[in-house]
């Protein structure tokens, strides 16, 4: 019996290995949470990481909170893409989804353009989200500028 794994002890090892999983997991979240909101703060307009820098803690949370909430997400687009074409009507270019389904997607060349330009399509909808939001939070003067 010496040398041999018991059947308990086989699924100790798978336990152990779960949990370490999970709790890697976990921490992979934690970082990547993280990395977003830097990320984000580096993808907005210049003009709007201005406003953000100028904020105190409280108003940038604010503002990121909501900026996640409406940010358009490129993969949404791609399928929005290949379902009926609305991913102009998603990133708020209303004008342009008429003008693209009226000309059939100009004649399908500028369909198959707009697959490769889905990222930017997508970067310039969020940027004016962002304006948006900015402008919002200091119309209403809801934030503290640090000095």
């Amino acid at each position: 019996m010496e040398g041999q794994i018991m059947l308990g002890d086989t699924n100790l090892i798978y336990l152990l290995l779960g949990i370490g999983l999970i709790i890697w997991v976990i921490k992979v979240m934690q970082n990547r949470k993280i990395d977003e909101d830097v990320r984000n703060v580096n993808q907005l307009p210049a003009s709007v990481q201005n406003v953000i820098a100028k904020m105190d803690t409280e108003s940038q949370n604010a503002f990121f909170l909501e900026y996640n909430k409406r940010k358009k997400k490129v993969f949404v687009s791609y399928i929005l893409w290949f379902v009926f074409a609305l991913y102009y009507a998603y990133n708020k270019k209303i004008g342009l989804q008429f003008i693209f389904w009226f000309t059939l997607g100009g004649f399908w060349v500028w369909w198959i353009i707009d697959l490769f330009r889905m990222p930017s399509i997508v970067r310039d909808a969020n940027a004016l989200i962002a304006r948006e939001i900015a402008n919002t939070l200091a119309i209403g003067n809801t934030f503290n500028i640090k000095e």
